[in-house]
């Protein structure tokens, strides 16, 4: 008969071996499973981590181009705001000259005059070109030796919009160009006269960058308009052309460049023609272009192989550590069992029970009291599972108790801070004017606002006092962001304004101040944008300056309304040293303004539609003559109307002032 004792090592070591094979090869089985899968995601994450790269890099390239292409358009723009002017500063001809020299990316410069009768007059009033260095001028015919660019400007001289032509490109000057048309009319002799200003160019010197990325050198590299016309190609004579041109590159892959075109989608795939080829493409949101990069697939997979000669061994190693412990510890898993076997054995020798009985009534060993004595005179001798999980029940314990604390403890901070907002909310409130009317002996004016944060404090503060007997000072901040960040900043702008709003210095002054401030006492990314003026109650006359804030609204008498489109500067904190200026205008006695914050027009329904300007419009025009006080909650009670159950995403800020002059008005005394 076989040593109970041996028996019991021999099963260890079988079982311990069994387990040992079944490890081994569950670990090369997942091992094969995870370089498989991690090869395919490599390669997808490479795929992606180029076309990441890539778009940046392009991107950097075509902000230049569109740079150029904005700079072109408002150039051409203000001179033709100068033109309409009745009297002009500087000569015309010299006044193009000095404002084209400025724009280094502009080739040529035509100002083409219409006759009254529509007809057009062969030849151009004033060119101006580069030849090198030089800045020349010419008045013969304005003509291109591109079809399509004659074509395109012959019927932009009858057009009253502006317009940019399809790119193309310039054989004169040799590089890929775009041609931006500006139609204005002004007087002259007092006659009005039609004319075209034609600003073209030059988007080679930025285009040809593209040659310079690695990727695009090693494939095609297509950049399209949103009228699917070839911006860049490699062969310069493609530009201008339809993608119908190249797309028999295509024709023999699975890739449906129509439906990527009309969908226009971001991401890449792998199409298979005479080679395998990676397809990238992604839109230019700002300009709606879009990029088509094709790339054989090698350059993609030498760089993995490379990777793959790295990661591989390196994982078989990391594999094969994991695999050893997991098999040691599985081993000192079976252990116990194999020593609990034996004990067992011995049980059934003490009791004098035949070996039979042992192998075919393992259930009668069980119920053996032997075995409760046994486990106490063998007891096992190195800790087992049982040990360890009643050692961690112990720190299980401790450890909840500590959570329980912390967990009240936790409640109370929140309690606290809850209490802290609130306070910083009522600080913030009380900075915004809440009694009115704002100055009981003054019957010349009356005004009213209210603010309405997103959040428990918000961005938005808007003020109203009087600077003296004769001037009263409006001002409304909205600060970029919302929460404590934001109210903090717009705080600091309110209490710098006060600091230093007086009735002598002008406006604009006070914003260079104020915008130099904040520039210098913060490194954040923060912002406010902010509306000053200064009403005269005796005359009626209102100064005011614009930082980047929505235009306010003047409401007539003639039950019209106006706009004050005219912006003095950009918002304030960006950069130091930024001048400002100012505008001025009438109030007549009844005539209201209307200030607010973007939080009333980009508030948005359950439909996904804006509130927008012209609803806002809409709303005041109506009851222009009631008191600012139910101009204000009528409006805000429509906006709420509108907003149905959409969250409020911004802060809300409206205020309303009327100017009343020598006028008897009750303002509070016409019931809402």
């Amino acid at each position: 008969m076989i040593n109970p004792s041996e028996k019991g090592i021999n099963t260890f070591k079988n079982l311990s071996y069994r387990v040992s094979i079944y490890f081994l090869i569950l670990a090369i089985i997942i091992s094969g499973f995870i370089i498989f899968i991690g090869y395919h995601y490599i390669r997808d994450l490479m795929f992606e981590s180029n076309r990441y790269r890539l778009q940046f890099e392009v991107r950097e390239i075509l902000d230049d181009v569109e740079n150029s292409m904005d700079d072109a358009s408002r150039f051409t723009r203000h001179l033709a705001m100068d033109f309409n002017q009745e009297k002009m500063q500087i000569d015309p001809h010299k006044l193009m000259k000095m404002i084209f020299d400025g724009q280094p990316y502009t080739s040529s410069f035509t100002m083409v005059i219409s006759e009254a009768n529509n007809h057009l007059i062969p030849r151009s009033t004033y060119t101006l070109f580069r030849s090198g260095e030089v800045i020349l001028s010419d008045s013969s015919g304005y003509v291109s030796k591109n079809n399509m660019a004659n074509a395109w400007i012959i019927r932009l001289l009858d057009q009253s919009k502006p317009e940019w032509s399809p790119p193309y490109y310039d054989l004169e000057i040799g590089a890929r160009v775009v041609n931006y048309a500006y139609p204005f009319d002004y007087i002259h002799n007092g006659l009005t006269v039609h004319a075209t200003f034609f600003c073209l160019v030059n988007i080679d010197r930025h285009l040809r960058n593209l040659n310079k990325q690695r990727m695009i050198k090693s494939g095609l590299a297509i950049l399209l308009n949103e009228k699917n016309q070839i911006v860049y190609h490699p062969d310069s004579l493609e530009t201008g052309k339809n993608i119908s041109s190249v797309i028999g590159y295509f024709e023999k892959s699975k890739l449906d460049v129509i439906r990527l075109l009309a969908d226009r989608p971001t991401g890449f795939q792998l199409i298979y023609s005479d080679t395998r080829t990676v397809v990238i493409y992604w839109p230019i949101r700002s300009s709606n272009w879009y990029m088509i990069l094709a790339v054989p697939e090698i350059f993609f997979i030498s760089e993995l192989k490379r990777l793959s000669l790295f990661i591989i061994p390196i994982f078989l190693f990391i594999g094969s550590i994991v695999a050893i412990i997991t098999i040691y510890n599985s081993i000192k898993l079976i252990s116990p069992i194999s020593y609990l076997a034996d004990d067992s054995r011995k049980i059934v020798e003490e009791a004098e029970f035949e070996p039979e009985i042992i192998s075919n009534d393992p259930k009668f060993l069980s119920d053996s009291p032997a075995i409760w004595r046994l486990a106490n005179i063998h007891p096992i001798s190195s800790m087992t599972d049982i040990q360890a999980i009643s050692e961690n029940m112990d720190k299980i314990k401790d450890r909840l108790a500590n959570y329980r604390e912390s967990t009240i403890q936790n409640s109370l901070d929140r309690k606290e801070l809850e209490k802290e907002l609130k306070l910083a909310r009522d600080i913030e409130m009380g900075m915004v004017p809440t009694n009115f009317p704002l100055a009981p002996n003054h019957k010349d004016f009356d005004c009213y606002g209210k603010l309405i944060p997103a959040k428990i404090v918000g961005g938005d503060l808007f003020d109203l006092f009087l600077l003296d007997d004769n001037q009263l000072f409006i001002s409304v901040t909205d600060t970029l962001g919302k929460g404590i960040p934001a109210a903090m900043y717009s705080v600091m702008t309110r209490t710098f304004i006060r600091s230093i709003a007086n009735p002598i210095t002008r406006l604009g002054k006070i914003m260079e101040s104020l915008n130099d401030a904040l520039s210098q006492v913060h490194d954040s990314d923060m912002f406010a944008t902010v509306f000053l003026s200064k009403l005269n109650l005796k005359t009626g006359e209102m100064i005011y300056c614009n930082a980047g804030h929505p235009h306010p609204i003047i409401l007539r008498n003639n039950k019209k309304h106006e706009i004050l489109s005219q912006s003095h500067g950009i918002p304030v904190g960006v950069k130091r040293k930024i001048s400002f200026t100012e505008s001025r205008l009438i109030l007549a006695s009844g005539e209201s303004l209307i200030a607010y914050t973007d939080g009333i027009t980009e508030q948005n329904n359950e439909h996904g539609e804006f509130f927008g300007l012209d609803r806002l419009i809409s709303i005041v025009n109506p009851i222009r003559e009631k008191a600012p006080q139910i101009i204000v909650n009528k409006t805000l009670d429509a906006l709420g109307h509108f907003q149905g159950k959409t969250e409020v995403h911004d802060d809300i800020t409206l205020v309303a002032i009327k100017f009343l002059g020598s006028d008897k008005f009750e303002p509070y005394g016409e019931s809402q």
